[in-house]
């Protein structure tokens, strides 16, 4: 039977009842239950003596002899306690006290408690057990291995032999822990660098103490190269993290720190890391994660969420926000800015005649025209909602607007998109409305875009396909 409980201090421990062979770390314990079952008595007690050979000698250090001294009052609800009459040296090593005459009470009520219930369980079935347990804090063991046996009494009294071994390590559980990470970790400590030809920041340098494999693998170095070593000569991109201060900073007020830096990688890809820097004693511990793949998402989904999934241009939302801001740009700073507003000609009656599909093809081509002719980085063309288009022109007047508003014109009837239902012509034409930025007339984005959906009404108005412009006095003209 295996049973895994918790004591009352929270900490974890497994007790093995049936087929302890199968289940312990160590040779060394069948080899003990096998002495055993061929020594034990009626009672299920194997003499002290079966163990008092070769065995004994090459197993003393980590074998605990322990003498069971009853509670004197039962009543109280205290249990047995033990007397430890021997304690290996192995274990006394590990744990730092040689504990030979003192009570297993001794050790604390929690953990003396689940011991010798074990223990006393083991005298009573006479039976072996074997547990699992987690160390003490402060021990440089982190798990232990224990089997009890209980021996035939001697002396007037009923004894157990215990093997205890450490099952993991805390050094190796913590290097476990370090390998494991999947964000790239370097310890480093402050050191001086007297070298007058060595490169220093503050009168000292940076010395590697432990880097993971995956600081490794993401900056393709070998990792057995850089424990000891300086980490500017270890770490070709070091001086390009610009982490020095930062790593000062820390070590020096002892609160965490974080930066976010942007590397080039071998293959022209930038490399996005998140770092974060923890005081140690003497240096700092660096934890990088690269979020490069985490920003690229994050790129796309802001695209996604600013973006016509139809036509490929700019959605409304992105293009209020624009408006806006190029609005408050242009008052700060006496910049010129044209908004023109676009609307495809009889475009209900297009997709009555040709179906939505047909529709939806003619938008994405409108679309398309609009890329070819307002190609500069800082134009802002949208899909305003339906059949009606928008574009912002900083830093362009209202003859430069004019210029290009009649090129996209005359390309679109190049294209002659057959447009059978059209009042205007045989093919797909569009109506224009352009205003410039006036700030003693526009006080804010508002009034920028009715002026200009006045002159596009105008357009319609006044026979469609046609650009018109708001004049100088605010009324629309061709």
């Amino acid at each position: 039977m295996v049973e895994g409980v918790e004591t009352g201090t929270g900490r974890w421990h497994q007790v093995v009842r049936e087929h302890i062979e199968a289940r312990a770390g160590s040779p060394d314990i069948a080899v003990l239950c096998d002495r055993w079952r061929q020594s034990r008595d009626a009672q299920g007690r194997a003499p002290l003596a079966a163990f008092a050979d070769g065995l004994w000698h090459r197993l003393h250090g980590r074998l605990m002899l322990l003498r069971r001294e009853p509670a004197s009052d039962p009543a109280d609800g205290a249990g047995d306690d033990f007397v430890y009459g021997h304690y290996g040296s192995e274990i006394c090593r590990h744990t730092g006290i040689d504990r030979t005459g003192t009570r297993l009470s001794e050790l604390g009520p929690q953990r003396a408690a689940l011991l010798g219930a074990l223990q006393t369980e083991a005298l009573q079935r006479g039976q072996p057990i074997y547990a699992v347990h987690v160390a003490e804090r402060g021990q440089p063991v982190f798990t232990w291995e224990r089997l009890i046996l209980p021996l035939a009494p001697s002396d007037g009294g009923e004894w157990v032999l215990v093997y205890c071994r450490p099952l993991q390590m805390r050094h190796e559980l913590y290097a476990d822990v370090v390998d494991a990470s999947g964000d790239a970790l370097l310890a480093l400590r402050r050191v001086d660098t007297p070298d007058a030809g060595e490169p220093q920041d503050e009168g000292g340098g940076w010395l590697v103490l432990m880097a993971n494999p995956r600081l490794a693998e993401l900056f393709e170095i070998d990792r057995d190269s850089l424990a000891g070593r300086l980490v500017h000569r270890v770490l070709p991109d070091w001086r390009l993290l610009h982490a020095e201060q930062e790593c000062l900073q820390v070590m020096h007020s002892g609160r965490v720190g974080r930066i976010t830096r942007v590397l080039m990688a071998a293959d022209g890809r930038l490399r996005y890391l998140q770092v974060q820097i923890a005081p140690m004693s003497g240096g700092v511990l660096l934890s990088l994660s690269d979020e490069t793949d985490l920003h690229e998402d994050r790129n796309r989904l802001r695209h996604l969420a600013a973006t016509d999934a139809l036509t490929t241009l700019a959605n409304r939302r992105l293009f209020d926000e624009q408006l806006r801001d190029q609005v408050e740009q242009a008052r700060a700073s006496g910049q010129p800015l044209v908004l023109v507003m676009a609307d495809i000609d009889a475009f209900k009656a297009y997709n009555d005649r040709y179906g939505h599909s047909a529709g939806d093809d003619c938008l994405r081509q409108f679309a398309l025209l609009f890329k070819a002719v307002f190609t500069r980085q800082s134009d802002l063309a949208a899909r305003y909602g339906g059949e009606e288009f928008a574009v912002l022109l900083p830093g362009t007047g209202l003859e430069g607007a004019t210029a290009l508003v009649e090129r996209l014109i005359e390309l679109l009837h190049q294209r002659r998109l057959p447009h059978a239902a059209s009042p205007v012509a045989g093919h797909v034409t569009a109506s224009f409305g352009a205003a410039a930025f006036d700030p003693a007339r526009d006080h804010d984005e508002l009034s920028l875009l009715r002026r200009a959906d006045s002159a596009l009404y105008q357009a319609k108005q006044t026979g469609r396909d046609r650009l018109c412009v708001v004049s100088t006095d605010g009324t629309p003209t061709r």
